[in-house]
């Protein structure tokens, strides 16, 4: 009787563990690639975060966002090219580069995108 008691209460929990597909949440990656990056700011809504800067080579962070979230992405260097992305749901949504064209030795990608809300 108590094998039949644990079955059923086992058999009660898979539809608890089941993932709704309906769900509106958004994974979403910011990526900065680029030589001496003092910044890594971005932003979901009204909320900024700044992720650790102060770095050469490629930086990610991952968040999940519901629909309807505006998203940013601000970053800044201080060398020659300077590369942000951000992706949705692992789909590049934007991107874009700095090739210091002005040759300042200053970098700076700012991206916005708007996740819609179905």
């Amino acid at each position: 009787m108590k094998t039949i008691a644990l079955f059923s209460s086992i058999i009660l929990l898979f539809p608890a563990c089941k993932k709704d597909n309906n769900t509106n949440t958004y994974k979403v990656k910011y990526v900065v690639t680029g030589d001496s990056v003092n910044q890594f700011k971005i932003s979901q809504g009204a909320t900024d975060e700044f992720v650790k800067a102060d770095f050469s080579g490629t930086k990610d962070t991952t968040l999940y966002v519901p629909a309807g979230t505006d998203l940013k992405l601000d970053a800044k260097a201080n060398n020659h090219n300077l590369v942000g992305s951000i992706y949705v749901n692992d789909v590049l949504a934007v991107t874009g580069t700095d090739l210091d064209s002005n040759q300042d030795n200053k970098t700076e990608v700012k991206l916005e995108y708007a996740i819609a809300v179905k």
